[in-house]
This record gives structure tokens, sequence and C-alpha cells, in this order.
């Protein structure tokens, strides 16, 4: 009985000396856990559009290191609720983290919705039967900008009350913004126009700027004629470099094509299943795409964008329309030397058409 209990000590003893090796070794390759214990830190947001008139638009949720995403993750925190108005007419389009929140904004008669980032549990909701949204900003505290199909609106950014419209602006269609300094940039249907932060006074207008904004750790601020990329810099002087391949456009009521590295002074663009990057001052890195997406058949959905948190560009992306739509991938890029990190894929099959999978994944947002 005694040698039976020994032996019984030593295998367990064996057992637990394995158990803590393979722990110890599952959580060198294991992704980073978030020491606050927030559901929602430690990883970004994928925003999709949604599938008009048939399914409502998402926030998909992926955790650093995983091979999948958390689907419909604000629908699985918010029972009943849905990012869209009743009839789901209206598709989610932009998305923003300001000060731990998110604000998604559709267009065609959506809600403005406020949600945590760290729990997606819905804070703040604005309804107005009529209306066209594109994209929100934070000037400074909560005071924020709104900008719509017919100009620009100041809006309350904690209960997310519609303040007066802008009258230094045109009231045309509006589309993407960026607070830079003392300025705000906008960009309408008539070009580019830059306010005063303070009192949003008119400062400058570009009128051959038709897509914006990122900005680059030296300052400045890019924009594009299509051909062109273009500097401006705290002076409002411009310094334009030609691009090889035209950088696309959606239109006003879609997420820019440009994005920055906060890294190093280079700026990324894509164009079909290329990817461009741009060294500020450095012509010769526009010679040849940076990236080229080797996935066939495959089409970027929205826009890329730089991952300031990991050094990466991320890339949404669709087989194609129709029952291909439903299948979604997400392509996560090193974005100093351009390798492949991750590729997932997610939704279904390609061959059937189910609208619960098809997402139309526009926008990556980050904490």
């Amino acid at each position: 009985m005694k040698q039976f209990n020994i032996r019984q000590l030593l295998f367990a003893a064996l057992i637990v000396t394995t158990s803590l090796y393979s722990c110890k070794k599952d959580n060198v390759d294991s992704p980073e856990i978030d020491p606050s214990g927030a559901k929602y830190d430690n990883g970004f947001f994928v925003i999709g559009e949604g599938s008009y008139a048939r399914n409502a638009g998402a926030i998909n949720f992926y955790r650093y290191g995983d091979d999948t995403l958390s689907i419909r993750a604000y629908e699985k925190e918010n029972p009943g609720k849905i990012l869209a108005n009743n009839s789901q007419s209206s598709t989610l389009q932009f998305a923003s983290v300001i000060n731990n929140s998110i604000y998604l904004i559709s267009k065609m008669n959506g809600p403005i919705v406020k949600v945590s980032a760290s729990t997606l549990k819905e804070e703040a909701r604005y309804v107005q039967e009529t209306s066209n949204w594109r994209s929100i900003i934070q000037v400074d505290g909560n005071r924020g900008l709104l900008s719509a199909g017919d100009g620009v609106y100041q809006i309350d950014l904690n209960n997310l009350a519609i303040q007066n419209k802008l009258i230094n602006v045109s009231a045309v269609n509006t589309g993407d913004m960026l607070k830079n300094g003392d300025y705000v940039y906008v960009l309408q249907s008539n070009g580019a126009k830059i306010l005063s932060a303070s009192n949003y006074s008119f400062v400058k207008s570009f009128s051959n700027l038709s897509r914006g904004f990122a900005e680059t750790p030296n300052g400045k601020v890019w924009a594009s004629t299509g051909s062109r990329l273009i500097a401006i810099d705290s002076k409002l002087d411009t310094v334009g470099v030609a691009i090889p391949v035209s950088l696309g456009s959606s239109g006003l009521d879609a997420p820019t094509r440009i994005t920055a590295s906060t890294k190093e002074n280079a700026v990324f663009y894509h164009s079909g299943k290329s990817i461009y990057k741009y060294i500020d001052g450095n012509a010769s890195t526009l010679a040849k795409p940076f990236i080229t997406i080797t996935e066939d058949p495959f089409m970027v959905y929205g826009a890329i964008r730089y991952d300031r948190n990991k050094d990466y560009i991320v890339v949404n992306g669709i087989q194609g329309y129709g029952a291909a739509s439903t299948v979604n991938y997400l392509l996560i890029y090193n974005a100093s030397t351009g390798a492949l990190v991750k590729k997932i894929k997610y939704g279904g099959d390609g061959v059937t058409v189910d609208f619960s999978k098809i997402f139309f994944p526009d926008l990556t947002v980050f904490h």
C-alpha cells in the first residue's frame, strides 16, 4: 500500500511538472493578456457596413494573436439592438475611437451610435428621421464635428446632441475630416477646406484635392488629387509627388483610402490588390508595390488602415459580390517589411447566399 502511494505521488508530480512546463511554453506563443481584464481591449475592431435592407452593420472584434474574429460582437453585448435604422436600409460607413468610445456613423437615415471601446455596451444613440451622415472627429473635450451630405455640424461628443451647422464651409456633400494642431481639415465635393480649430473660421482651400486625410509623425497632413500625393505642412504649404497608379475613391460617403504610419514618415494607399508605401521625400519607394495581395479571387473592401499598436497594415477584403461576398478576409501585414503576419478567412462558402455572413467590412479602428 505504501509502495503504491509513492508511485502515485511520483506520477502526480510528473503530471504537475509537465503541465507547468507546457503552460510556460504555451504562454510564449499565446496572445498577450490585458491585465485590466477589459473584454475588447487587446485587439481591434472591424466595422462592416451591412447589406442594404438585409442586415445591419456590424462590429467584429479581432484579438491579437487569434486565428478568428468575434462576429457581431456589438449585437452580443446589446441584445435586441442593431447598428442601423429599423428597416435596415441604412449602412454603417464610418467609425472613430475617441476617449475610449467608438462613434459609429451611418448614412441613408441611419443612427449615430456611441459604444464603449472596452465593453461594446451602448452609451448613447442619436436618431434623426432624415439624415445622411459621413464622419466624426474630436476637436477638443466633448466638442466634435460631424460631416454630412449637406455640410458640417457641431456635435456634443458626450450625449450626441447635434448643434448648429458651420457657415464657413459650403453646405455640400462632406466626407473625411482631420484635426491637426490648430486646424481642421474638411473634404468636400468642391475641394478641401481648412478651418481654425478654435472658432471654425475659414483659413484656406484646395480645390484640386479630392481624397484625404492622414497625418505622419512630422506633422504633415496628406491628401491626394488622385494622381498625386499632396503633403500639407504646418504653414499650409504643399509639396506633391506623382504616384504610379491612381489612388481610387469610393466617394465622400466612404472612408479615405490613405493611411499613415506613426513610426515613420510614410503613407500607404491601395490600388486593386497592390498596396503602395511612400516614405516622405523618397520617390523611389513608389517604384513598385510595397505589398501585393496574393489571394485570388480577392478584392480589398473599404480602406486599408495602419495599426499603431503593432506597426501593422490591416486589410479587409471579400472574394467578390453575390454569394462570393459571404467569404471575408482579414489580412495583417508588417508595415515595416511588408511580410504577411496573419491571414483569416471567415463567413460563408462563397456559393450559398447567406446574408448573416455578409458584412462588407469597410474599415478597421483601433484603441
